[in-house]
């Protein structure tokens, strides 16, 4: 049976008649999502048009001319199930005599089980949630109602799927006093600041210009108005390159001097492949290993450590991309969400399932000296946060004050991609791995490939430790946390069981 059986049937044609005609919208009144995912929303018409039975809704998919009517039932909605939420822990699992099998994700969105999620879930969304312990904490719930919230449509005939209308002009019911959207409104009188509406798919367009063949960044908030996070001014989006700053010298001129190897289309063995021999990649025996195997997932086998990066092939080797030694430098197939969490700010997640092992992507931003970074450091301003150290080729013997001008750190403040939303977790998903590929590693200038350490489900928030020694010191303490906290740590805010207390940046 193929895949269009389950498609509805069309629906006959709406008549509007003079189709000259702007015909006034009262709002949108109800939601659909298919089994395939897709959302449409029940449209009222105001004063004008009606069908010969009396109803006058139709069913249209999103689209720019409704975006506005869209967003504010978006909002209102959100409003409900996340207080719905908030009051109670319990929830329905049963089917109801009207649910149809195609309805069930719109039930379970009108049910707000995204929304106990995000309030009871801590950590691993997996886990399962204590309803019962959350049951004795908060007030009982009241009884629910046999049709659903925010998904149900209104009654009566016009809940049939209709024909989305033709693009036409069409104007907005006026009010000159509207209704309030949520419970503290209606307490305060006072209405929530307007969401940004205007600046979401602006921005999402401007970064889909940089992406450079790479998966879509998409922005997600269901807790605020706040519809994109805060970025400088002139915020400059790189999805796999860096902007270096004066006083950094290009690898431009040094890509004469990259080994390449002469394999055909794909790379076999470490030991032939010239473009490995600086690489201090080994199995026991002293034989070569690449990075990554042949599903172009990251071996955890290897032994990175101070001085050790992944060699990937380069621009002068003669295998092509579907090389399992060219990873990180190929276009990012990770559809990427940044989105708003519930207690520490702007995060990153992958709409996909992503497997244990996956380079997801990679950190960037402006390349700048180590004197620099220092300075930065010092005005405070909440941009140490962003900046990384690219230290690998650092040890610590290596303080001659003359090698400062060829250490380097690179910082995502005003120039980066998605991951300078990914936060830290003592209990992290991912590992932070050096990667070079278009430049040879002396130059101390690698980038850095952030790697799945699990099996990621999606919409799971992507995590790194920012402190990775610092674990390392507890595991030598026999202790959750180190005994002293460094002087400049923050407090820790990622809940986890072994959660370290502070985070030294």
């Amino acid at each position: 049976m193929s895949e269009h059986e389950y498609l509805p049937s069309p629906s006959p044609e709406e008549d509007w008649g003079d189709t000259d005609r702007e015909w006034v919208v009262d709002g949108v009144v109800g939601e659909s999502i298919d089994a395939f995912g897709q959302k449409r929303y029940e449209v009222k018409w105001g004063e004008g048009w009606k069908r010969n039975d009396g109803t006058n809704t139709t069913w249209e998919h999103p689209r720019e001319d409704l975006e506005e009517l869209i967003d504010k039932w978006e909002r209102k909605q959100t409003a409900k199930r996340m207080e719905k939420a908030k009051a109670s822990p319990a929830i329905a699992i049963n089917v109801e005599d009207w649910h149809m099998l195609h309805e069930n994700r719109t039930i379970e969105r009108a049910r707000g089980y995204e929304e106990l999620k995000k309030l009871y879930i801590r950590g691993d969304p997996r886990q399962p949630i204590d309803f019962d312990g959350q049951l004795k904490r908060l007030k009982p719930s009241s009884r629910e109602s046999k049709t659903p919230g925010s998904g149900a449509s209104s009654s009566g005939p016009s809940q049939r799927p209709i024909k989305p209308l033709p693009k036409r002009s069409f104007r907005r019911l006026p009010s000159s006093s509207p209704a309030p959207d949520s419970e503290e409104e209606k307490k305060t009188g006072r209405r929530a600041p307007p969401r940004e509406t205007k600046r979401r798919r602006p921005l999402e367009k401007k970064w889909a210009e940089s992406l450079n063949g790479a998966a879509p960044v998409t922005f997600v908030n269901d807790i605020s108005y706040e519809e994109v996070p805060p970025l400088v001014p002139d915020f400059q989006y790189l999805e796999r390159r860096y902007v270096r700053a004066d006083g950094v010298s290009s690898a431009e001129h040094r890509r004469e001097f990259l080994l390449s190897c002469e394999c055909e289309r794909r790379c076999l063995d470490a030991d032939d492949c010239e473009c490995q021999k600086p690489s201090g990649l080994q199995t026991d025996d002293g034989h070569g290993i690449f990075a990554y195997n042949k599903k172009k997932l990251f071996n955890f086998k290897l032994p990175l450590g101070m001085g050790l990066e992944v060699i990937e092939c380069n621009e002068n080797c003669t295998c092509d991309e579907r090389c399992h030694n060219r990873v990180a430098q190929l276009p990012r197939d990770v559809p990427i969400e940044i989105f708003l969490t519930q207690s520490h700010g702007w995060g990153a997640r992958a709409t996909f399932p992503v497997p244990r092992g996956k380079v997801i992507g990679v950190y960037t931003g402006e390349l700048i000296t180590r004197e620099v970074a220092e300075q930065r450091h010092a005005l405070g301003d909440g941009r140490k946060s962003y900046i990384f150290d690219l230290d690998v080729h650092e040890g610590d013997d290596d303080d001659d004050e003359d090698q400062s001008a060829r250490r380097y750190s690179v910082d995502g403040y005003a120039h980066g991609n998605w991951t300078r939303f990914v936060n830290h977790s003592c209990e992290p998903n991912m590992r932070v791995v050096p990667v070079v590929w278009d430049t040879i590693p002396e130059l101390k200038q690698p980038f850095l490939a952030f790697v799945a350490t699990e099996d990621i489900p999606p919409r799971t928030e992507l995590t790194i430790d920012y402190d990775p020694n610092a674990a390392l010191e507890a595991q030598k303490n026999h202790s959750k946390r180190p005994r002293t906290r460094p002087e400049g740590a923050r407090e820790c805010m990622c809940n986890t069981e072994s959660c370290r207390g502070w985070i030294r940046v």
